[in-house]
């Protein structure tokens, strides 16, 4: 990692700009794109997550350099099935994106890792990420495992 480059937690102003990483992320692999979302999603993004950190059951990391955001990641608890059934803390790891003229520099797996970090801190038993083909050796070497997860469009 380049001597100009800080990892921290995400705060409030950084919000809109992880939201922006967030979309990008989706786009770039080709998941789906903001067209795709219901005019005001930015909106909601920010203020579930603001809700979400301040009951400390997520964590958004950031990556900058100097004042600019140039990689993100979050870590979240799940809130809903099957993890309330199951009575089992589960977490998900999304939003992982640098931006492309940072890639290479182990910003991806330091913010993966910090991410992973606080969802153990937090006593979940698994973690989730969906993989891009770019990311899926960093997320392998951090003892990730392909699952049976299918999609239907």
């Amino acid at each position: 990692m380049l001597e100009s480059l800080t990892v921290r937690d995400a705060c409030a102003a950084d919000l809109p700009t992880f939201a922006r990483f967030w979309i990008s992320m989706f786009e770039e692999i080709g998941m789906f794109a903001e067209r795709d979302f219901a005019g005001g999603w930015g909106e909601r993004f920010v203020e579930y997550f603001e809700n979400r950190i301040a009951r400390g059951e997520a964590c958004l990391s950031v990556a900058v350099d100097g004042e600019r955001v140039v990689a993100t990641a979050g870590a979240l608890e799940s809130d809903g099935y099957p993890a309330i059934i199951q009575g089992v803390k589960l977490g998900y790891v999304f939003g992982v994106r640098v931006e492309p003229e940072f890639r290479r520099m182990g910003l991806a797996r330091a913010l993966t890792q910090r991410s992973v970090e606080f969802l153990r801190a937090r006593g979940c038993k698994r973690i989730r990420l969906h993989a891009s083909d770019a990311g899926r050796t960093i997320y392998e070497s951090l003892g990730f495992r392909a699952s049976n997860e299918m999609v239907l469009r």
